[in-house]
């Protein structure tokens, strides 16, 4: 039975059975990068020093490294102190998310400290799995072919001094989208996220993800954002940054909130306003520089091979519709052949005829979505003192 604590967690969206896992993977990726040596590339890299001058630095980078399936097998096997692999698959670490033979790739991107000390998101990732269904092992069933990778920003002088920190929250937040995929295939189902695994799907298809418009790429970009299964990851992550941090008073935790990317991303999408968005909506023009004209040209040029009316803000934008509901049918389609009972609506007729229709519907969807996101990391604050508290008592 599942323990008073461990639940709480759970519906927090922070999930126990990957806190091992965690750890472990973060250890065996620190561990393994203890072998770095020497950078593989530098090139230059340009910023804004403390004084608002524009300043060139070098920035250095290693060949991507890979710890194949059965290294990380026996590396968990060690750094969780079992005997053998049989003995760590029999343990409720495995029984509880048996992930088989994960691959892990990553590499090391070192920049000045002035620069590394102003960026926020110092480790991206991408998580994904090459099956839609568990296998079986012995008489395990587990989930195999999983593969994440790691780019990780460091202070090229000092590689390794913030790895694990930084590390930690964002391996969370991958582990967690497979984690909820095992939940799903364990109960019968297939291994996707409903209507929302749907959208995410069309904000990365090429016929919508490719048109590059600054602002569009936002738009696409708070969709992605404001998915439920991305929300509780971005909550989950959130949890190991705190875990990492000396949270001890609610001042301790706000500061910390205010100063994550995950409150950046609940404010773009709170801040999300379609009237706004339709009015700073601009086609590629100018008409001064000649380089810029021949840029603006390019845009112009390219944008419209991929079916977006250039000749005005308002057909531009009404294309950009059309082209999203074109991207729905043809998801509609794919899930037909793939045997999903998955069909999301067309664009109504009244929001294709009306852009401010279109961007309100999501502005609508955001902002109630930005609430829940910030009531969840409020939530996850009182978990983190409350922890704290716990270990006070029982140091006494």
């Amino acid at each position: 039975m599942m323990k008073k604590k461990e639940l709480l967690n759970e519906i927090m969206g922070v999930p126990k059975a990957i806190t091992p896992w965690v750890n472990s993977i973060t250890q065996i990726i620190y561990d393994d990068a203890l072998n770095f040596r020497n950078w593989d590339e530098e090139g230059p890299v340009f910023y804004i020093d403390d004084d608002g001058e524009k300043v060139e630095g070098t920035a250095v980078r290693m060949d991507e490294v890979e710890i194949s399936g059965k290294e990380m097998m026996d590396s968990l096997v060690k750094v969780n102190g079992f005997n053998d692999l049989k003995e760590f698959t029999q343990s409720e670490m495995f029984k509880n998310f048996p992930l088989w033979r994960p691959t892990v790739t990553y590499t090391l991107v070192g920049i000045p400290k002035e620069l590394y000390d102003k960026e926020t998101g110092k480790v991206n990732a991408r998580v994904g799995s090459k099956v839609d269904g568990l296998s079986t092992v012995g008489k395990l069933k587990v989930l195999p072919s999983v593969e994440m990778h790691f780019n990780i920003l460091s202070d090229k002088d000092l590689p390794l001094g913030d790895l694990k920190q930084n590390l930690a929250p964002t391996v969370a937040h991958e582990l967690l989208h497979m984690y909820q995929k095992l939940k799903q295939l364990e109960g019968g189902h297939v291994g996707h996220f409903g209507d929302e695994g749907f959208l995410n799907s069309m904000v990365m298809n090429p016929l919508l993800g490719e048109i590059k418009l600054d602002m569009w790429e936002d738009f696409l970009n708070l969709v992605y954002l404001h998915l439920s299964f991305e929300v509780n990851a971005r909550v989950t992550q959130f949890y190991y940054l705190l875990e990492e941090k000396n949270i001890e008073t609610k001042e301790d935790f706000l500061r910390e909130l205010k100063n994550s990317s995950m409150w950046r991303q609940i404010k773009r999408l709170e801040n999300f306003n379609a009237e706004e968005y339709i009015k700073t909506f601009k086609v590629p023009s100018s008409k001064d520089n000649p380089f810029e004209m021949l840029d603006s040209l390019l845009k112009k040029t390219e944008l419209t091979s991929r079916g977006v009316n250039v000749k005005s803000k308002e057909k531009m934008l009404k294309s950009l519709i059309d082209l999203w509901d074109k991207s729905l049918i043809i998801g509609n389609e794919a899930m037909k052949r793939m045997g999903l009972d998955i069909t999301m609506d067309s664009v109504p007729k009244k929001a294709k005829e009306s852009p401010l229709k279109f961007f309100k519907f999501f502005e609508n969807r955001f902002h109630k979505k930005a609430e829940k996101w910030k009531k969840k990391l409020y939530k996850i604050g009182a978990l983190v003192l409350q922890e704290k508290e716990e270990a006070l008592q029982k140091n006494k």
